[in-house]
C-alpha cells in the first residue's frame, strides 16, 4: 500500500536536500522560495507512480523533463548551460541516492512495494531515506571543502572617477578574461558590479540603473552624463551593459591620483561575489 502523504512529504524533503547539493556542485545558490518551489515540483512528479504504465521512451522523457523542470524552478533558466549542469547533477545525485537505498535493501532484505514508470516506492523508513539524502548532501559539501583550491588573496587597486559631478572611489581587481571596450573610443572600460557598488554611486545613477536592469532600457540617463552601451558576450548569454563616458579614471596612489586615460565605465547586473572589490579591469586597462 502506498501512502500519498508520506510519498509527497518524503519526496519534498529529499528533493530539497538533493537540490542543495546540486546547487553546490554547479556553483549556484537558489533563494529559499525557489528551493521550495523546486522541491514541491519534485514531490508532485512522484505521482507518476499512480499513472498507467507508459512506453519506455515516454518514461525516460518524463524523467528528463521533470529533472529540467525541477532545477529550472529552483535555479532559473536564464543560462541553458547552467540549467543543464544543475539538472545533470540533480539526476546523478538521485541515482547515487537510489544506489545507497538499494544497498540498504540488499543488506536488510527489504522488498520493493510498488514500481511504475521508472518510479519506485520502497518499504523503507522515511527517516532512513531522509538520512541517506542528508548524507549525500553532506558528502558533497565535505568533498567541495576538501578538494576546492584555496585561491590566493586578490590584489586590488583603488580607482577614482566622477559621475554626476560626484567623485566615486572603487576597489578594482584584475580579470584576465575582461576585454570589454568603449564602442566610441575603442579604449578598455572598467566593469563595475552594480549591486556591489550601489552604495558608492550617486542617487541619480542608482535610479537610472535600477530602471535599466528592471527592463526600462529607454529610461533617460542622469543629467550631465553620456550613456554608453557596451556589448558583452559570455558562454551563457549576450547582452548590452549600460555605462557612462567619464572625464577620466584615475589610479589612487600614495602620491595622489594618477590618470589612466580611460574614458568609460559600465555596470554589470550581478554581484562579483567578493567583499574585496566592486570592479574588474583587464590586462590592457592599466
Amino acid at each position: 500500500m502506498v501512502y500519498l502523504d508520506v510519498l509527497l512529504l518524503t519526496n519534498f524533503l529529499t528533493a530539497y536536500l538533493l537540490l542543495l547539493a546540486a546547487g553546490a556542485l554547479s556553483g549556484q545558490r537558489a533563494p529559499f522560495a525557489r528551493m521550495l518551489a523546486g522541491s514541491a515540483l519534485a514531490a508532485l512528479s512522484a505521482l507518476i507512480l499512480f499513472a498507467p504504465e507508459q512506453p519506455y521512451p515516454v518514461q525516460v522523457a518524463y524523467k528528463a523533463a521533470t529533472a529540467l523542470g525541477i532545477t529550472a524552478a529552483a535555479f532559473g533558466w536564464r543560462s541553458r548551460r547552467r540549467l543543464v549542469t544543475a539538472a545533470c547533477w540533480y539526476a546523478a545525485l538521485n541515482i547515487a541516492l537510489a544506489g545507497a537505498v538499494l544497498l540498504v535493501i540488499l543488506r536488510t532484505g527489504t522488498r520493493v512495494a510498488d514500481t511504475a514508470n521508472l518510479t519506485v516506492y520502497l518499504r523503507v523508513s522515511p527517516l532512513l531515506l531522509l538520512a541517506l539524502s542528508g548524507a549525500c548532501c553532506a558528502a558533497v559539501e565535505l568533498g567541495l571543502r576538501l578538494f576546492t583550491r584555496r585561491e590566493a588573496p586578490t590584489k586590488t587597486a583603488g580607482l577614482e572617477l566622477e559621475l554626476c559631478g560626484q567623485p566615486v572611489r572603487l576597489r578594482a581587481a584584475l580579470d584576465t578574461g575582461c576585454h570589454l571596450r568603449d564602442p566610441v573610443t575603442c579604449l578598455p572600460v572598467l566593469v563595475v558590479s552594480y549591486p556591489d557598488a550601489k552604495a558608492r554611486l550617486p542617487d541619480a545613477v542608482n535610479t537610472f540603473l535600477d530602471q535599466w536592469f528592471a527592463g526600462a532600457t529607454r529610461a533617460d540617463p542622469p543629467p550631465g552624463t553620456r550613456l554608453r552601451l557596451v556589448p558583452c558576450g559570455t558562454a551563457a548569454e549576450k547582452s548590452l551593459l549600460p555605462g557612462f563616458a567619464v572625464q577620466g579614471i584615475g589610479l589612487i596612489t600614495e602620491n595622489g591620483v594618477l590618470g589612466l586615460g580611460r574614458s568609460a565605465v559600465v555596470f554589470a547586473p550581478r554581484s562579483f561575489g567578493s567583499t574585496a572589490y566592486e570592479a574588474l579591469y583587464g590586462n590592457d586597462f592599466m
